[in-house]
């Protein structure tokens, strides 16, 4: 019946356009500010963004940072950075790294999280007919809970950022007892 088919695709059409068009405006909305979840591992693309980033300070010392949200636990936060630091070293030809000095520094600054409204408890439901050979029957179709019961909040946080000074080397021996093996590092990426 391609009566039925079009007129159920433009029913859908009409109760679900108005819902993604919400949605895109309410997390448009507030795009320009951070997102206060945990900071996964990531480049930050400028430094305003969140992630890791680095300088190079002489041949075999480099500043690794990540910036994070205060959600981010603060040991994944230090794994994250050696890791950046390991994954340096390897594309730099060192097998070895020793942390030299560590920094933390922590910033107030206003961030985002989307809300599920529980308060709407009625599903909508797209009634149709259906008819076959045998006559014609109602059919209702519930639709799972939509976008629009999700609201953008505003919070106060604080970004945490975290950087250390590393030096590479070839030899183990010259970076003391507290090297690290590059190799080993990089073995276990942090999740």
């Amino acid at each position: 019946m391609p009566g039925f088919a079009s007129g159920l695709m433009i029913k859908t059409r009409n109760v679900f356009l108005p819902v993604l068009t919400a949605s895109v405006l309410v997390l448009s909305a507030c795009s320009s500010v951070p997102d206060s979840a945990p900071t996964p591992y990531k480049a930050a693309k400028s430094e305003k963004q969140y992630g890791y980033s680095s300088v190079q300070l002489s041949d075999a010392e480099y500043r690794v940072m990540f910036r994070a949200t205060e959600a981010t636990d603060a040991a994944l936060v230090q794994e994250y950075t050696l890791y950046r630091a390991a994954e340096i070293a390897k594309a730099a030809g060192y097998q070895y790294l020793a942390i030299v000095k560590t920094d933390v520094e922590r910033k107030m600054t206003t961030g985002k999280r989307l809300v599920k409204d529980t308060s709407a408890a009625q599903i909508p439901v797209l009634q149709e007919e259906q008819c076959t050979m045998s006559g014609c029957s109602g059919v209702a179709q519930p639709f799972p809970a939509q976008t629009t019961d999700m609201t953008v909040e505003t919070q106060t946080m604080e970004d945490v950022y975290f950087s250390i000074m590393v030096r590479m080397s070839n030899d183990a021996a010259t970076l003391g007892k507290k090297a690290f093996t590059v190799s080993e590092l990089l073995a276990n990426k942090p999740a």
